[in-house]
C-alpha cells in the first residue's frame, strides 16, 4: 500500500512537472510572437550572446572578461527597463487584451470570408487609385506585431470599405502621405511611417514607396501593397521580395494564395 501511495506522487508530481514545462513553452513563444518586428527579437539574440559568453569565459577561466560580462548582466536589467519601454508596455497591452474564449470560438470559414470582402475592396480601390495616378501604401498585418508603425500614424480603427481606403490617398489630404495598417478587417490607422529597406538590389526607378514597402517585408510577415503616382504600377511586397506590374485580377489572386489563407513569415505564392 505504502508503496501504490508514493508511486502514485510520483506521477502526480511528474505530471505537474510536465505541465510546468508546457507553460513556461507556451510563455516563451508567446513572449517571442510578440516581439517579432521589434526591436525586441534583438534584444533576445543579445541576451543569448551575452550567455553564451558568460559561459565560455567561464569555462576557458578569462577571470576579467568575466567580471565584465557578470556586472553587464548585473546591471543589464535595468538598461533593458529603460531603453525597451515602449516594447514593455506594448507587452502587456497586449498580455491585457488576451480573450480565451475568441481564441476557443473563432470561425475560420468567417474569417475568410471577411477577408475575401477586404481583398475585393482592395483590388477596386488600387484599380481605381492605378488609372488616375494616386500614389498607396496599403499593409495587410499577418503574425507579426505591427504596433510600433500603428503608433507612428493616425489612429483610424474603422471598418473597411474600397472608398474609405481610397479617400485616405487622396493628394494634397491630411493622410495622404505613409501607409495605410489593416488588421483585423479594419483600417487600423493611416498616415504610418515605414522603414526603409537598405538593400542594393532594388532598381533605381523605384522610390521611397517602394523602399519602404521592401523594408517592412524584409522584418516582419505583412504584405505591402504599392501603388506607384508616376507609372500607376501596382506592386506587392513580401518576404523582402517585389514582385511588380499587377493587374487587379493578378493581386486579388495573389492575395487570395498568400493572404486568405496563409501566414507564413517571409512565405509567398507567385503562381
Amino acid at each position: 500500500m505504502l508503496a501504490d501511495y508514493f508511486a502514485d506522487f510520483q506521477l502526480i508530481k511528474l505530471v505537474i512537472s510536465l505541465i510546468d514545462i508546457l507553460l513556461v513553452w507556451v510563455l516563451v513563444y508567446t513572449a517571442l510572437n510578440l516581439l517579432k518586428g521589434t526591436r525586441g527579437i534583438q534584444l533576445i539574440k543579445g541576451i543569448l550572446i551575452i550567455l553564451i559568453l558568460k559561459v565560455a569565459f567561464n569555462i576557458i577561466g578569462f577571470k576579467t572578461m568575466s567580471y565584465i560580462i557578470d556586472q553587464l548582466v548585473t546591471w543589464g536589467v535595468l538598461a533593458i527597463i529603460i531603453i525597451f519601454q515602449p516594447e514593455i508596455r506594448r507587452t502587456l497591452e497586449h498580455i491585457g487584451r488576451f480573450d480565451i474564449m475568441n481564441i476557443l470560438l473563432k470561425n475560420q470559414k468567417e474569417e475568410n470570408k471577411e477577408k475575401s470582402k477586404i481583398i475585393s475592396m482592395i483590388a477596386s480601390s488600387t484599380k481605381y487609385m492605378a488609372r488616375r495616378r494616386i500614389g498607396a501604401l496599403i499593409v495587410l498585418q499577418n503574425n507579426t506585431g505591427l504596433d510600433e508603425y500603428i503608433e507612428s500614424g493616425i489612429d483610424i480603427n474603422a471598418e473597411m470599405s474600397s472608398e474609405l481606403l481610397t479617400n485616405l490617398f487622396i493628394p494634397n489630404t491630411p493622410l495622404h502621405d505613409g501607409a495605410v495598417i489593416i488588421n483585423n478587417n479594419k483600417i487600423v490607422a493611416a498616415s504610418c511611417v515605414l522603414p526603409l529597406s537598405d538593400s542594393r538590389d532594388i532598381a533605381s526607378n523605384y522610390g521611397t514607396r517602394h523602399r519602404a514597402a521592401i523594408g517592412l517585408s524584409e522584418i516582419t510577415d505583412a504584405i505591402t501593397i504599392a501603388v506607384s503616382e508616376e507609372t500607376g504600377n501596382i506592386s506587392v511586397a513580401t518576404g523582402g521580395v517585389l514582385i511588380t506590374e499587377l493587374s487587379e485580377e493578378k493581386l486579388t489572386n495573389f492575395l487570395e494564395k498568400n493572404w486568405l489563407t496563409s501566414k507564413k513569415l517571409g512565405g509567398f505564392n507567385n503562381e
